[in-house]
């Protein structure tokens, strides 16, 4: 098994994992390792690393269905301002009534402001907003990861934190911490979408050993 590494000027890096075939060929594990290296140019050098067997070469396509399977049924519910936002606007509200010594002006008035605020953000957000564009395999993955809790928090430059996936690459996690990404992924997926179109568990993961055939 073996990563190859493609790299461009801009020194964006892309990695897709192959498994070596007799007489040197490499075959992709997955079709979205496939769909990466469309993207890179003929005659484009790549780097190729042996990654070992740290991990189950079919638990990981089995992954990549499951992420299949569950995008194909997706229909996100996009949120355009954030919770964290909505918490600032009506604290700022309410120590705007507290500081004029009147409690009641938060829910006759300042409550209100917030509001308009929020909403006023939303709308222009969501006129931005190209959902067919943002619905993609990756941002599914990251939302996927991120519900089920395989996160890390980083600084946002403008402020706050952001949430961002853990790596699932063969060189950043084990065999065992995947069984745990998958369960909780696959628990995500169930609880979220795939429980309103199969009727147990059982059935969701017939539907992935299909997909797994082709």
């Amino acid at each position: 098994m073996s990563v190859a590494t493609a790299k461009s000027s801009r020194k964006h890096k892309t990695e897709a994992l192959g498994v070596l075939l007799p007489g040197g060929g490499i075959k992709y594990c997955t079709d979205h390792d496939r769909e990466i290296m469309k993207g890179v140019p003929v005659g484009t050098p790549i780097a190729m690393s042996p990654v070992g067997d740290r991990r189950n070469i079919k638990h990981h396509r089995k992954f990549w269905k499951l992420i299949e399977l569950g995008i194909s049924y997706w229909v996100p519910d996009w949120q355009f301002v954030s919770r964290p936002e909505e918490w600032i606007a009506h604290e700022v509200a309410k120590v705007v009534a507290q500081q004029s010594q009147m409690p009641e002006l938060y829910d006759n008035v300042t409550k209100g402001i917030a509001e308009l605020v929020l909403e006023k953000i939303a709308r222009q957000r969501r006129d931005r907003f190209d959902a067919e564009a943002v619905k993609s395999t990756d941002a599914y993955l990251n939302h996927v990861m991120i519900k089920a809790g395989f996160y890390d928090l980083a600084p946002n430059p403008d402020g706050g934190t952001l949430k961002q996936r853990w790596s699932i690459a063969f060189a950043n996690m084990d065999q065992g911490k995947f069984d745990e990404v998958y369960r909780g992924v696959a628990g995500v997926i169930w609880n979220e979408t795939l429980s309103q179109h199969f009727a147990d568990p059982a059935e969701m993961e017939s539907a992935i050993n299909k997909l797994m055939e082709y």
